[in-house]
């Protein structure tokens, strides 16, 4: 399975981002004043406003992605789109209209070497949402039926790149299973890619990024574990991205991110969506 194949307007590749929405996702992040579910929502948006730039030319957003966004545990055990009257859109159209723009401020270091504030406008395509139980197995379905149809109208592509961002265990059965049939799916240039990254809550663990055995997760932690189990082993490309951040990955490396703070977090979303990027043609 290579992974190399070229991305473009006539073989785009597929970004499905899996929200959870569940009550616990508005407990505090570790090191931060915001909750779980405002530091996500702000993670995905921030991925696809960079993946907006990476496909912008001089021509405008070229279409070289087809995205999706999928929510679940805002409403009872239900599983949807949050993209509105849409599943997967091609990027130009999300670029087209966000929800909404947020005006923000960053620091930034102007020609002489001071650091000054810069305000800017911020796209959201989706709101934060902490509401009800975690049915992680119909957002994962959901995310098969959907791929299901992508690869048939694209099976020479790149392979799908599905990233889910979850604090806890799935109230609707055993994810496992469906797990296993998501990442068995492929195009002709390989399976479709499981990345995990697990906001937990356990004291005193160590952040762990794409870890390579279970055995340096917590021991109790049946949900680290199986989140483990889930997630793709890094394909060549993803660790030689890795590697270029210090990070230690070898051939046995999961897509996964344990305990994750807000740095991990985007470690994870970055080096998910950027190595398929440098295939753009």
């Amino acid at each position: 399975m290579t992974y190399n194949a070229e991305i473009s307007r006539r073989n785009p590749g597929l970004f499905l981002f899996l929200i959870d929405q569940s009550r616990s996702m508005s407990h505090k992040l570790g090191g931060t004043l915001r909750s779980k579910s405002q530091e996500a929502a702000d993670a995905i948006n921030r991925q696809i406003y960079e993946l907006i730039y990476r496909c912008t030319k001089s021509d405008g957003v070229r279409d070289y992605f087809d995205i999706g966004i999928i929510g679940y545990g805002a409403v009872s055990d239900t599983a949807q789109s949050l993209l509105k009257d849409a599943d997967l859109v091609p990027i130009s159209r999300l670029a087209e209209t966000p929800l909404r723009m947020e005006r923000r401020q960053e620091t930034i270091t102007d020609p002489e070497g001071n650091d000054v504030e810069s305000e800017f406008e911020f796209p959201v395509w989706f709101e934060p949402v902490a509401n009800s139980n975690t049915p992680m197995v119909k957002a994962l379905k959901l995310a098969q039926q959907w791929i299901d149809d992508w690869i048939a109208e694209h099976p020479d592509s790149y392979p799908p790149v599905v990233i889910n961002i979850s604090d806890g265990a799935a109230t609707d059965g055993d994810p496992m299973e469906v797990a296993r049939e998501l990442v068995d799916m492929s195009t002709s240039d390989g399976n479709v890619l499981f990345w995990n990254c697990h906001l937990s809550e356990v004291k005193d663990a160590q952040p762990l990024t794409f870890p390579s055995e279970e055995g340096v997760l917590p021991p109790n932690d049946k949900f680290a574990s199986q989140l483990f189990q889930m997630s793709s082993v890094l394909p060549e490309g993803f660790k030689r991205l890795a590697q270029e951040r210090s990070l230690e990955v070898n051939d046995s490396s999961r897509a996964y991110v344990f305990n994750a703070g807000l740095d991990e977090l985007m470690e994870l979303l970055d080096i998910g969506t950027r190595a398929p990027t440098e295939n753009l043609q």
